[in-house]
């Protein structure tokens, strides 16, 4: 009789046997066979699931989306506007180990843009463009003088923001000792104040 695979199980076992590797010896060992070792299973059996290194990195950033949506709604909660935009940019300016790993994993694929792994660029882009996405939904909600901030500001405000972030993420692998929270956290606070927070934008408008 055949047996059933849940394919889903298979690939979140593989997405977690990634990043223990990468956590333990580096996102350079992550290889189809230290995966497959990992979990005392063949080569051939994570190329059922998974078809290349580019795409073990990328199942590993696509399941930690179940994780990052859910910690981002608990950080958010039920705020709303400028203040959930401002707890956003907060949240995703903060480090732990394992999101160091994760972004390690993603430097690694959006490095290879012009590879032969298209496929594992396209799931980290769609991960990506939807963290974009909600910074230009907080951003319509920006003031200036009591009325909404035109879309074309509101768009130069998001890109702002989400650019600050995704710097931060790469400085965060690059060099995490002097990069640290608190530093990012006390000049985070300084732009927001000036782009999300201040009544006088002339310069962003």
């Amino acid at each position: 009789m055949p047996i059933d695979v849940d394919t889903d199980e298979r690939l979140a076992d593989i997405a977690r046997a990634t990043v223990d590797v990468a956590s333990e010896r580096g996102t350079r060992a992550v290889t189809l066979r230290a995966v497959a070792d990992r979990l005392g299973r063949s080569t051939a059996y994570i190329t059922n699931f998974v078809p290349s290194r580019a795409h073990l990195m990328a199942n590993a950033l696509d399941h930690a989306r179940t994780q990052w949506n859910a910690s981002r709604s608990e950080h958010l909660g039920e705020l709303v506007g400028v203040e959930r935009l401002a707890a956003l940019t907060r949240w995703m300016c903060s480090s732990s180990p394992e999101e160091n790993v994760l972004r390690s994993l993603w430097i690694e694929v959006i490095a290879d843009v012009r590879g032969a792994n298209q496929r594992a660029y396209e799931v980290v882009r769609r991960v990506t463009d939807a963290t974009y996405e909600k910074f230009l939904a907080g951003a319509e909600h920006v003031e200036v003088d009591g009325a909404s901030v035109d879309l074309e500001t509101a768009a130069h405000i998001a890109d702002i923001l989400y650019l600050y972030c995704r710097g931060y993420e790469v400085k965060a692998v690059e060099d995490p000792a002097s990069w640290t929270d608190a530093r990012v956290q006390a000049s985070l606070e300084v732009l927001l104040r000036i782009l999300v927070f201040d009544g006088d934008r002339e310069a962003t408008a």
